[in-house]
């Protein structure tokens, strides 16, 4: 598929190229007749289906040596054909309609060229096509042993939910009518249209039950169930160095914690499944585990595979490193509550090893979630504990949305970039919070790093 449309784009320079030269109006003849060349009639479906075959006659007047018909999208060829052979001035082909991912039902144009012999003379016709995706009656997966998983539909997106074996490999079978199609290849985010090679979805230790599989026929997505992972919270003894432990974990993946006592779990990166299991939803990576016991809470920091601490930078040209922001400022604020004093170690306002890591949720945004109390004031950077590029200036005020729970100063006076709930009983900025304190979300869009747009909206921990 990939060479069928590296072909047609080929083909789409070269066509375009001799579409846009100047025309000349000398007739051409044959045979001692002058007849000026022309589409005098065609035939064309005016609907047709992704991954079928269309079938087309040009009528040419005059003298031709060929007839191109190509389907266009957005100024480039979808697909097309030229014809060098014709039968008293008819022109007959096919076009091998693509069924890519993420392709579009909709009107798309037909544009059909006939050449002069003299190569000259051209005549041009432009009408629309209806293209859509196949309506399947099922849809299944065939696993390489022979099981089939029979999935239902809604929308585009097929699913299958029962028990599934411990590894699973095959292909998703499509049927219009009698007809069969194939999706397979390489991996998950390699699947084509028509191709019939084994696709590997996972391997693991144990059978699945009550497991969800599922296949989009248009964005060509697939979903599988991930191997829930254990993870052994370590003990701490010493509270001023407490245990940690780096783990792998996958977007979605469940996680089910061992020695996790009355520690709170970071709600930024983990939903509580209310049957003693979580389910990771921050990004794919590794990520450093705390027991945090002084805070109460089981800390939770994006590290790379060698361990060392994630960070956020960018340059001239755009981002270079997306893995994590940093929260660092005073102690009126924390999760799920203010940072407690440690015993054994100096401690102070705006202390680096106390940063917060903000949960990356999608490519460009960030989130955190924290308690705040009257006189808070932090701030986020690009490192932890060398305190990196602030953010300050870079906050875009115009789109961002506070929501009235707190205020970004920009005054070097008060707190460049801080985010403060007030600086003063007599600052008409000044926010209230009750006693208990103010639970915020933060999201932050970087996806322009000299404009983050920050939305802030109450929460609960």
């Amino acid at each position: 598929m990939k060479k069928f449309i590296r072909f047609y784009f080929a083909a789409a320079v070269l066509f375009f190229a001799a579409a846009c030269s100047e025309k000349e109006d000398t007739p051409t003849g044959d045979g001692g007749e002058n007849v000026a060349l022309k589409i005098a009639e065609y035939t064309l479906n005016e609907k047709a289906v992704f991954g079928e075959t269309l079938s087309f006659t040009v009528k040419v007047e005059g003298s031709a040596s060929n007839v191109t018909v190509a389907v266009i999208s957005e100024g480039s060829q979808l697909a097309g054909t030229t014809v060098r052979e014709s039968e008293g001035g008819v022109f007959s082909g096919e076009i091998s309609l693509p069924y890519t991912k993420n392709i579009a039902d909709g009107d798309y144009d037909v544009m059909i060229m006939a050449i002069g012999t003299n190569s000259s003379e051209r005549d041009e016709k432009t009408l629309k096509i209806a293209l859509s995706h196949p309506s399947f009656s099922s849809v299944a997966f065939v696993a390489s042993d022979g099981q089939k998983f029979e999935m239902k539909a809604e929308g585009s997106l097929w699913s299958f939910t029962g028990n599934l074996p411990a590894s699973l490999s095959g292909v998703f079978e499509a049927k219009v009518g009698s007809s069969v199609f194939t999706f397979g290849g390489s991996n998950v985010d390699n699947v084509e249209f028509g191709n019939q090679s084994t696709l590997p979805l996972y391997s693991y230790s144990n059978p699945l039950s009550n497991s969800t599989l599922t296949f989009d026929v248009i964005s060509f997505a697939v979903t599988f169930p991930l191997e829930p992972v254990v993870v052994a919270v370590p003990v701490t003894t010493d509270v001023a160095n407490p245990g940690t432990i780096d783990v792998e974990f996958k977007k979605g993946q469940i996680v089910i914690f061992e020695n996790l006592g009355n520690l709170w779990v970071d709600v930024d990166f983990f939903d509580n499944n209310g049957d003693g299991t979580y389910t990771f939803r921050a990004e794919g990576g590794y990520y450093r585990l705390t027991n945090q016991s002084d805070w109460g809470s089981l800390r939770t920091e994006r590290v790379t595979v060698n361990g060392d601490l994630g960070t956020f930078r960018w340059d001239d040209k755009g981002i270079t490193v997306n893995e994590a922001i940093w929260c660092l400022g005073n102690y009126n604020f924390g999760k799920p509550d203010k940072r407690a004093i440690r015993d054994g170690r100096v401690f102070s306002d705006w202390e680096t090893y106390d940063a917060y890591c903000m949960a990356k949720i999608d490519d460009y945004k960030y989130q955190i979630t924290l308690r705040v109390y009257n006189w808070a004031s932090y701030k986020f950077f690009q490192t932890k504990l060398d305190w990196g590029d602030i953010y300050g200036t870079n906050y875009n005020l115009d789109k961002s949305n506070l929501n009235n729970l707190c205020y970004i100063y920009n005054n070097i006076f008060v707190g460049n970039g801080n985010f403060q709930q007030g600086t003063g009983e007599s600052d008409p900025n000044l926010i209230q919070y009750p006693e208990s304190g103010q639970v915020i979300r933060f999201t932050f869009d970087v996806s322009k790093p000299l404009g983050i747009i920050v939305t802030a909206e109450a929460a609960e921990m």
